[in-house]
């Protein structure tokens, strides 16, 4: 039981920094750190490196010391793009890490403030309530009905009931008093003073120092990690393959095609398919972070364009979270009372007393370190003047609210109690009540006629959007307490934009019916049918699944409910995402494909099993997360698509001339070089694309659907042979493919494949709009573009490094050969699009 008596615990900012420099952070486990050297120095030990580096190395022992320092240089260049694409990737992660570090409520400066976990000190005074997980190790000074789960530590299923060490007269702090780092509070609250943190407590003693775990592969990154094994081989044969062809059908060299070989095995091999999700999913959670959206872990960014259900919580994600008290209704009088008039009369001044008590002592402001927005309304509105208490000499004991009672209140002695809450749980506690046109007598017995006027009464509020609690004192029902809170600007079109994207959206909430159907009638979403918590006790799976299908408002909703409406969404194949803020919502959000826990009102236990929080608590910043969930899916099927389809470009371009024992298109420092702009192209151009238009026009993804489906396949095989052939034909056209013309054959390849890659890329940008709609939005695909043609130019055309890639210059009848046919190829590829590919991916 907590003692109200206003005290004063905890540091001042200043000794609490202090303490942080003489103890240091309070942490036990170190935090990964992504540091490029290291990074590097995997990347070249990776097979693939040290595949080029043989190439290098075999241009030093036949002598071709230029190739050989040239293939070096771009080696080095081809390492720093892979690392720096690593490392960008990496340090995404962790910063989305860093942003989602917890936090928790301390008392600093005799105010309640919000800190980093790890800057708790010795001496503070921790602020716990239901759902905080205990940041250090401390005792409890004061502490109501509270129960801590202390599994993690212990093992024990049961939670632990607790009490306050001040509650016993020999201060001597015992088991019962003491509280410990991870465990969480499940009920209650209370105050406690910190006694050891980091290393030095319980569980810090029992673990040491350990090292953060990598974050574990999401689904999408495992199927890639596989999909790169795969095609590995299938690069490897074909760099076996077209070496022997190239000797015994060419008659090229051995150590020409071994060298080509080695060459085409590193730029066919895909190993860079799993950073690429790293890339995409970590760059666009940190652009989902500056929409106040964050990622606390990369499957639920990889989720958030396959979402097909939402459920929410009307409180702060729909409505503004900032209640206004309107004022008090007496049965009898019927109508409200606004708070400047609530100290006129003796029962004014009687519900107005009762209804603000609990804020009495806590807060010379006049506001409770453990009240929320209601009681933080009524202290702010209700007149101080009808402030009276009807026991100041007997100690105080407040009731927070919880779901199960449906009320909070404040007790004193053996059986005085002021409760206010859900009004008919508050009007079925009471057998009588206060009534104004009674004449002399004030407290009538509540009849059945009168229950039924009351109950109208809340009806009729509750249809004007209002919000209502009940009001007693001890078994007298003292009125009504009417607040308003009202909608968000932007929540109507945000309902409407995830609604026209194919997404259902359902409202639960524990409000009354009536208010919910109110709120529901503004946003657009369909009032025909409400069901209400209790009608779902009563109904079966099955039944439930059918109201489903025609209900989006669920009323007196407790957490439960919620866990059993996002597993019948799941049994349907519905993609859920699912909003919570409370301990008791932890389950369904932990359920749910996509947890979403509220920023602000958020419990610690909600955001942990949540896997983005919403720092502002609203739904539009989830209807923002889903249009960038979509377009991070989309910028991946992009990325993706055009790096299988160069590779299998590469492959083709290089196969067929063996085949029909002509000349190699492409020298192995050619191919070492293409590599590098491939990499550039799939790794940093694509990734930041931007969202195409339409995208919340369309339907979800549906969740089973392979990444790479038929379609996909189409795009790639089709993408790839596309330019394979226009390359062909171009070299073909300028050269006659003649035995005699070898440098100007790789001349014009050289030059056909890196304006065809470009072109191919401006293709794939798009998977519903058409390539022209809008060409040159992406700054870096541009400026990696210009620098793909400058480069082929200058090989080809630049006397220094015609000696170092054996090319020519090219005439230009030759030259519009080279550039014609791919732009002619490109064109066709591009208005023959939903022929290879369909409507979408």
């Amino acid at each position: 039981m907590r003692d109200i008596k206003h005290q004063t615990y905890g540091l001042s900012e200043d000794q609490a920094r202090q303490r942080l420099q003489q103890q240091g952070p309070n942490r036990i486990e170190l935090r990964r750190q992504v540091r490029f050297a290291e990074i590097f120095w995997e990347e070249v030990r990776e097979p693939m490196i040290l595949l080029l580096l043989a190439v290098t190395l075999g241009y030093f022992m036949l002598g071709e010391s230029v190739e050989a320092i040239a293939v070096l240089l771009i080696v080095t260049a081809i390492v720093l793009v892979e690392v720096w694409t690593e490392y960008r990737a990496k340090a995404s992660v962790a910063a989305l890490q860093t942003l989602t570090e917890p936090s928790t409520l301390v008392m600093r400066d005799g105010e309640i403030k919000t800190v980093p976990v790890e800057d708790v000190v010795s001496g503070d005074c921790m602020v716990l309530r239901a759902g905080s997980r205990i940041p250090a190790d401390g005792y409890l000074v004061s502490a109501y009905d509270m129960a801590v789960d202390e599994s993690a530590l212990t093992g024990e299923s049961f939670p632990v009931e607790k009490k306050s060490a001040i509650d016993d007269k020999s201060m001597q702090v015992d088991y019962e008093y003491q509280i410990f780092r991870g465990t969480l509070v499940v009920r209650g609250e209370g105050l406690a003073i910190v006694t050891a943190t980091g290393i030095s407590t319980e569980i810090g003693r029992i673990v040491g120092i350990t090292r953060a775990a990598k974050p574990p592969r999401t689904p999408l990154q495992q199927m890639m990690k596989q999909l790169s094994k795969v095609l590995a081989i299938a690069a490897l044969l074909s760099a076996i393959l077209i070496p022997v062809l190239l000797i015994f059908i060419s008659g090229q060299k051995w150590s020409d095609a071994v060298l080509t070989g080695l060459s085409l095995a590193f730029a066919t091999i895909p190993e860079e398919l799993p950073i690429l999700v790293v890339m995409v999913l970590g760059l666009g959670s940190l652009r989902l972070a500056r929409s106040n959206a964050l990622v606390r872990k990369l499957n639920s960014a990889e989720t958030l364009g396959h979402i097909t259900a939402i459920v929410t919580d009307k409180t702060g994600t729909l409505t503004q979270n900032h209640q206004q008290f309107i004022g008090a209704v007496i049965p009898g009088q019927w109508q409200v009372i606004m708070p400047s008039d609530l100290d006129q009369t003796p029962a004014n001044q009687r519900v107005s007393s009762a209804a603000r008590l609990s804020l009495l002592y806590p807060d010379e402001k006049g506001a409770s370190a453990w009240s929320d927005p209601l009681e933080a309304a009524l202290a702010e509105s209700l007149p101080s003047s009808a402030l009276k208490d009807p026991a100041p000499e007997q100690s105080k004991t407040l009731i927070p609210f919880s779901s199960e009672r449906g009320w909070s209140g404040i007790a004193w002695g053996e059986n005085h109690r002021i409760i206010k809450g859900i009004p008919e749980i508050i009007l079925n506690s009471c057998k009588y009540a206060l009534f104004t046109n009674s004449g002399d007598k004030a407290e009538w017995d509540i009849t059945d006629a009168m229950r039924t006027e009351i109950l109208q009464h809340i009806d009729h509020l509750a249809d004007d959007g209002y919000r209502i609690l009940g009001l007693a004192e001890d078994d007298i029902f003292l009125g009504l307490l009417v607040f308003a809170d009202p909608l968000r600007k932007e929540a109507a079109d945000a309902v409407s934009a995830v609604r026209s994207a194919g997404v259902k959206v359902i409202m639960a909430t524990g409000d009354h019916p009536n208010v919910a159907r109110s709120i529901a009638e503004q946003i657009g979403l369909p009032t025909k049918s409400i069901a209400t918590g209790e009608q779902m006790e009563r109904w079966s799976d099955e039944e439930l699944a059918d109201k489903l299908l025609q209900t989006a408002i669920f009323a007196r909703i407790k957490p439960e409910h919620k866990l059993r409406l996002v597993r019948a969404l799941q049994a349907q194949n519905e993609v859920v995402a699912m909003i919570g803020d409370g301990i008791n919502d932890a389950p369904a959000i932990a359920a749910a494909d996509v947890g979403v826990a509220m920023g602000k009102s958020g419990t610690d236990a909600a955001r942990e099993n949540a896997g983005i929080v919403l720092t502002d608590d609203r739904f539009e910043t989830l209807a923002k997360a889903v249009h960038e969930g979509r377009g991070l899916f989309a910028n991946l099927q992009k990325a993706v698509r055009y790096y299988l389809a160069i590779k299998v470009a590469l492959v083709v371009t290089m196969l067929i001339p063996a085949v029909l024992g002509l000349t190699s298109p492409f020298s192995p420092i050619m191919i070492i070089l293409m590599e590098l702009f491939m990499d550039l192209a799939a790794s940093t151009a694509f990734v930041i694309e931007p969202a195409e238009d339409g995208l919340m026009g369309r339907p979800p993804r549906p969740a089973n659907k392979p990444f790479l489906n038929s379609a996909m396949n189409r795009s790639i095989l089709t993408g790839g042979l596309m330019l394979s052939v226009s390359i062909l034909l171009a070299v073909w056209g300028a050269t006659g493919w003649s035995v005699s013309e070898m440098d100007m054959i790789r001349s014009s390849s050289f030059m056909a494949w890196m304006w065809g890659h470009v072109l191919l890329a401006f293709v794939f940008r798009y998977i519903y709009t058409p390539p022209y709609s809008r060409p040159f939005t992406n700054p870096i695909l541009n400026g990696w573009a210009v620098c793909a043609i400058v480069t082929a130019m200058l090989v080809v055309y630049a006397p220094l490094l015609e000696n170092v890639f054996d090319t020519t210059a090219i005439s230009s009848s030759q030259l519009a050969w080279v550039f014609g046919i791919p732009f002619i190829m490109t064109i066709i590829l591009a208005t023959t699009r939903p022929l290879w590919q369909g409507k979408d991916l």
